[in-house]
Formats: structure tokens, C-alpha cells, sequence
């Protein structure tokens, strides 16, 4: 079962609210084409999205 998580900055959650499913729906899909067995059994995928506060991001030990 594959788990995929994916985090970034909320105020771009904020500015377009179905991004996130679109970003779920399509790493769902990324993930079955390239996890599928041979049986043809889709895996069960989950997919979380995060938005994240920029006061919580950094990037060489400064906040972005």
C-alpha cells in the first residue's frame, strides 16, 4: 500500500481549494501505473496533502 504525502506552502491551498485533489488524483494515478503487479490489481494509494505555514518552511537555515 503505498502512502505518498505531499506538503506545501497553505497559502497555495488557499488560493485555488481544488488543488489539492487534482494533486491526489493525479499522484494517484503516477503511482498505479507504476505499482501495479502483474495480476493487474490496482494498489491501494493513499495521498495526503499539506499546506504548510511559510513561517514553518526554511531553506539554508532561513525562513522562506
Amino acid at each position: 500500500m503505498p502512502l505518498v504525502t505531499v506538503k506545501l506552502f497553505e497559502h497555495r491551498l488557499q488560493e485555488d481549494p481544488e488543488l489539492a485533489r487534482r494533486l491526489a488524483v493525479a499522484i494517484d494515478e503516477v503511482v498505479a501505473a507504476h505499482c501495479t503487479p502483474a495480476n493487474g490489481a490496482r494498489p491501494d494509494t493513499w495521498v495526503t496533502v499539506e499546506g504548510v505555514p511559510r513561517t514553518q518552511w526554511t531553506f539554508n537555515g532561513e525562513i522562506r
